[in-house]
């Protein structure tokens, strides 16, 4: 696709899956979080599921983690307005359990939309069940956190999740030396690999027609 029609693509996607009834999950939601940030992102976050306050606003990371994570981009001279935010899932678990696999498995092709849209050079995994996921690994967080994979001609970076220093403070220390190799390796100003997509494109279907003006503020691009 041409770069100049990424951030209309991304709109008509968000259009198309906002009113989602695909598991469970629709029933107890109160917004669909679909992501945030730049349609021409070089660098895009991945998450595991969104918490209460990203259900009640529909945007992703605005609790006390997002905060977190908004200090960190600071530390290496970047905001939002400069990456993509988003989720493996777009609903919240009740409770803020863990995701289900089925859930997973049901709501993934969004993300492997997303990431197909947007096009990122590097994709930052927070956490064990995004890192699973792109990787396709059961390995746990803590043995590949720091290091570079080329899936699919993608590069893959999995670090700690910004919520890991709300309940173990030392843990900032080591989200600021990922934060670190994220700036190392834009710097590097290298792709991984060839431009082949992360996963097969997974066209969308039966978007429904968009109407009247799009909820800008929820999908949050720039």
């Amino acid at each position: 696709m041409e770069d100049t029609n990424r951030r209309e693509e991304l709109k008509d996607f968000f259009l198309g899956i906002k009113n989602c009834l695909e598991c469970e999950l629709s029933g107890t939601r109160t917004k669909l979080v679909f992501g945030s940030g730049n349609a021409f992102a070089e660098v895009m976050f991945v998450g595991e599921a969104p918490g209460k306050n990203e259900d009640l606003q529909g945007l992703p990371f605005v609790g006390r983690a997002g905060k977190i994570l908004d200090d960190l981009l600071g530390s290496i001279e970047m905001d939002r307005k400069q990456v993509f935010i988003a989720n493996v899932l777009k609903c919240r678990p009740p409770g803020n359990r863990d995701p289900k696999l089925e859930e997973i498995n049901t709501c993934k092709s969004y993300l492997f939309k997303q990431i197909d849209i947007i096009n990122p050079k590097l994709i930052c995994t927070l956490g064990r069940y995004s890192t699973q996921l792109l990787l396709e690994t059961t390995e746990g967080i803590s043995g590949l956190r720091g290091k570079t994979f080329n899936i699919g001609g993608r590069t893959i970076l999995p670090i700690n999740h910004p919520a890991a220093a709300l309940y173990a403070p030392s843990r900032m220390e080591i989200l600021e030396k990922d934060f670190q190799r994220i700036k190392e390796i834009m710097d590097s100003g290298s792709r991984s690999g060839n431009n082949s997509k992360v996963a097969p494109k997974i066209e969308p279907s039966d978007f429904e027609e968009a109407k009247g003006k799009i909820e800008e503020e929820q999908l949050g691009l720039f």
